[in-house]
């Protein structure tokens, strides 16, 4: 026991600030819903800041000088930060993990440079002295550590529940509008959460910093360790992520003893132990523990695109000039340029997660690392065929690549991005050091030049070609039916699913293309570099390419180019220092920063010169909000909707079709019972409303309907059939469609990509062959489906258009038209006159009686404009606090004293008016 104690007591110490660090950021997370990838770059800041005033330049005593760090500097930092999650509130994920990133990359790039690469001896500044505990020395720095750690966090615990400052706090959680019409502002409690997570970073920093040596890099990796910390206790308990601390701690110095000493094969598992537990947790913890209550929708800004006249003199410019580079420019700098065309197929790999799905990854330096060594072993080892090596090193990461999507499916955005990252630092600390990765030799992997291209040029203008083919296949894949399902899976998956497809399949295929182009991209530059080593694929680099895809401008594939030439042939140009690199950290951590907080330069002139010269005529004027909603409709054959390539709606369901049955439906959600023992129906070829005061539960409705809820109890039938077992996508591929109360639309399409979705997300469905590409027969049936969709709604006129331009009715319509090009005969319609004028209102029931009268289809209703329900509803259903209390025809309701007194008042609607016909 005594020869374990020692090891505990390290893992206590080291954990007490993992713990430490951790509830600072899960204090900062739970207020603001910003996740602080910079907690370790504070943390830094604060060793070094300490370092230059009481070893390097000022001399001050140690323990002003820890004051200052944690009193002075850690709230200002945290004003800064709380300046910049202000700036990101309504940004979407990615870009708050850009952000945060970024400062990483700023910080250990200024200090690295500062300071230089080599790490410099820390002071120890606590009391060096040690007692004996049980036949085991304890430093009594290593008791003060602990004891500052527990009392810091029981202060915040205590802090937390007992003072007004710490309710406001819990407060701006759950209700920030409730909680600043209370007189409290939530940007003020907010601000004190960032001051406060802010100093406990720095003062991790400096009581760290000491058993470490200051190293920028280490200890900013390290302080990250506190991320495991924090998943144990769920992103949001304060003690569990203390004692989550103190687990991660003692679980690693125990395996220092352990485990390293019985096999070198895993010397790397202390410092992975962390990371290995944020993987687990995110990847078993329920969905709802983690999901952040926090909705943002921001409207994607569009990225510009030149003409297509300018980007192909600009591909035949570029061209040119990198055919010539062999010959302009010296052997030495050569390989320079091999490598950067390289690295344009690793950016172009976490383009498709990034740029066009939405998905952050910050492993892809792992999965260049897997290619390169898997082609090592494949050319120099097995001596097997440059060509088939270069395949089966591609297709190695692609099951590593399916294996990163599991968090993506449960948990995308900030989680994602904090898995694959996690995943990343194992891989370079357990995966690395083995025979299997670099090879027994310290020298690193060797890796073979194909026999036809053994020369430097030969060798370059091979890389191009790579680059050019892949640079090809990543426009055609998002121009294909897999780039506009990635494009919507960015705005909305849930939008996707609700349309038919299977966005698990969506995101595991991405992931594996990805992984495939990223290693393919490791074993080129192999070829580069002949052997490579695991320095060459450091999990921190996966943070510079994140920040430098960012912050290049354009669509693919320049932005791959740009970005590969900056990261390689820039540097070689600058100097063959080692700062250049440091300093170029800072320099793409703060463009990084800059973008991620919306102050992009624009280029307004420009674009307006290239879409001269490139022939593009200036965009039509925006149609007046008042006149989005056309008031004639030519009808559409009801025959034609056989164009689908499906047999229509109208042929599908008989007249006496029962439509969508929800019988006895009960939905808890937690002690509240939302919904009780609710039955209706909505059969086809009739408009039902379903009404009731806000809370009543008719939402809820729709997303059990939909499968996006699970009911505690009760049946779902569709057309006769049930729909129990079935996932979201497969519902709507039975036809059964909806639109949300707050409109969930791809704004980053066109108005005619979004219709198109409609019919074309449930033909990919959840077969990943359907999911890349279509044929001809299916790209005509989609032409048509969203043309006759957009004539019967009324939008052909702004087709073309960006969805994110549009009017609040015409989004409406869009959503609409998105339903009616799909094969669904059943429409869930939630509140979709809600931010419509009168005149907007009227003639979209028009559109909708329309619908019914030429497709044969039912729609179930949930409105409060009660003129717009009494006027095309044929039977309404009423909800009051989770029970049916009446259902009726329309005249039925108006008259009932009981609807009356629950929702519309004590007095009759008024006469009824007649339905408009159909």
């Amino acid at each position: 026991m005594n020869a374990l104690l020692p090891f505990v007591i390290l893992g206590i110490t080291a954990g007490s600030v993992y713990g430490l660090t951790g509830t600072g950021l899960v204090l900062t997370y739970k207020t603001s819903g910003i996740f602080n990838f910079a907690q370790g770059a504070v943390a830094t800041t604060g060793a070094y800041v300490f370092f230059i005033l009481h070893d390097d330049l000022l001399h001050l005593p140690a323990a002003p000088t820890a004051l200052i760090c944690v009193f002075v500097l850690g709230p200002l930092l945290g004003l800064g930060m709380e300046a910049i999650a202000r700036r990101l509130a309504d940004s979407s994920a990615t870009m708050q993990v850009v952000a945060t990133v970024g400062l990483v990359l700023a910080v250990q790039g200024f200090f690295s440079a500062t300071f230089g690469e080599l790490a410099r001896t820390f002071p120890a500044w606590l009391p060096q002295h040690t007692v004996d505990v049980a036949g085991v020395y304890i430093g009594t720095d290593q008791m003060i550590i602990i004891g500052i750690a527990l009392v810091a966090t029981i202060a915040l615990f205590l802090f937390f529940r007992l003072t007004r400052l710490g309710l406001a706090m819990r407060g701006v959680v759950d209700n920030p509008e409730l909680l600043d019409l209370g007189g409290t502002s939530p940007a003020a409690v907010r601000r004190w959460a960032w001051i406060i997570g802010s100093s406990f970073a720095t003062l991790a920093g400096i009581l760290l910093a000491p058993t470490l040596n200051l190293d920028a890099t280490v200890l900013t990796l390290l302080v990250v360790q506190a991320f495991g910390a924090a998943a144990i206790g769920r992103f949001s308990s304060l003690p569990l992520t203390y004692i989550g601390g103190l687990v991660v701690g003692i679980v690693a110095a125990i395996a220092t003893k352990y485990v390293v000493t019985a096999s070198a094969a895993l010397a790397g598992l202390p410092a992975s132990i962390p990371f290995i537990v944020l993987f687990l947790v995110l990847v078993f913890t329920p969905r709802s523990k983690l999901a952040d209550r926090r909705v943002r929708r921001p409207r994607p800004a569009a990225v510009y695109a030149a003409p297509a006249r300018v980007q192909l003199a600009g591909a035949v410019v570029v061209g040119a000039l990198l055919l010539a580079i062999p010959h302009v420019v010296n052997a030495g700098q050569l390989p320079y340029w091999s490598d950067a065309l390289t690295q344009v197929v690793l950016f172009l790999s976490l383009g498709l997660l990034v740029r066009t799905s939405g998905q952050v990854s910050l492993c892809q330096a792992a999965f260049a690392a897997i290619g390169a060594t898997t082609m090592g072993h494949l050319t120099a080892g097995f001596g097997l065929p440059w060509g088939a090596a270069l395949l089966l090193a591609g297709l190695a990461a692609v099951p590593i690549g399916a294996f990163i999507a599991i968090p993506a499916i449960r948990l995308p955005g900030v989680f994602l991005a904090l898995a694959t990252f996690g995943f990343g630092v194992t891989v370079e600390q357990m995966g690395y050091p083995l025979w299997i990765m670099f090879g027994s030799s310290s020298l690193g992997q060797p890796v073979n030049r194909p026999s036809f291209a053994q020369g430097d040029i030969a060798y370059y203008y091979l890389m191009l070609a790579f680059a050019v083919a892949a640079g090809l296949l990543v426009v055609w894949l998002v121009r294909s039916r897999l780039g506009r399902l990635l494009r919507g899976l960015a705005d909305s998956p849930v939008a996707l699913a609700t349309n038919g497809t299977s966005v698990v399949v969506t995101r595991v295929l991405v992931f594996c293309i990805a992984a495939f182009l990223a290693a393919v991209s490791g074993a080129l530059f192999g070829g580069v570099v002949h052997t490579v080593t695991s320095a060459d694929f450091t999990s921190f680099s996966s943070l510079t390419l994140l920040a430098l895809l960012v912050m290049m401008p354009g669509r693919e594939p320049w932005y791959a180019f740009g970005a590969g030439f900056a990261l390689i042939v820039i540097p070689s140009w600058i100097s063959t220092g080692a700062t250049v690199g440091d300093w170029l950290n800072v320099l793409f951590g703060v463009a990084a920063v800059q973008v991620a907080l919306g102050f992009a330069p624009r280029n307004d002139r420009l674009h307006a010169f290239l879409d001269r010269i490139g022939g593009r005529r200036a965009p039509a004027a925006a149609v007046p909000a008042a006149d989005g909603l056309p008031a004639r409709r030519a009808a559409v054959p009801a025959a034609a909707a056989a164009a689908n390539g499906a047999t229509p709606a109208a042929a599908r369901t008989a007249a006496a079709s029962p439509g969508l049955d929800l019988t006895h439906v009960t939905v808890r959600y937690g002690g509240h019972v939302a919904v009780n023992d609710v039955s209706l129906s909505a059969p086809v070829g009739r408009i039902t409303g379903l009404i009731g005061p806000n809370g009543a539960g008719k939402t809820t409705l729709f997303n059990v309907a939909s499968g996006l809820v699970r009911p505690a109890g009760g049946a779902l039938r569709l057309h006769g059939a049930s729909l129990s077992g079935l996932d979201v996508a497969a519902r709507a591929r039975h036809g059964l469609g909806r639109t949300f109360q707050k409109m969930e639309l791809f704004d980053s399409l066109s108005t005619r990509e979004n219709v198109s979705l409609g019919w074309e997300a449930a033909q990919a469905g959840r077969r990943p062959w359907r999911h890349l590409a279509e044929t001809s027969a299916e790209r005509r049936s989609r032409d048509r489906a969203a043309e006759q969709a957009m004539a019967l709604a009324g939008i052909a006129d702004f087709a073309d258009r960006p969805v994110a331009a549009l009017s609040t009715g015409q989004r409406r319509l869009v959503e609409l038209a998105r339903c009616l090009a799909g094969q669904f005969d059943v429409l869930l319609l939630d509140e979709p006159s809600s931010g419509l004028d009168g005149a907007e209102t009227e003639r979209f029931g028009a559109v909708l009686t329309h619908v019914v009268a030429e497709r044969a289809v039912g729609i179930l209703l949930v409105e409060h404009d009660m003129a717009l329900v009494m006027n095309i509803c044929d039977y309404v259903h009423v909800l009051d606090f989770g029970h049916k209390i009446f259902e009726g025809s329309t005249a039925e309701v108006s008259s009932s004293g009981e609807v009356r007194a629950a929702y519309l008042g004590t007095e009759p609607v008024g006469p009824e008016r007649p339905k408009m016909a159909r």
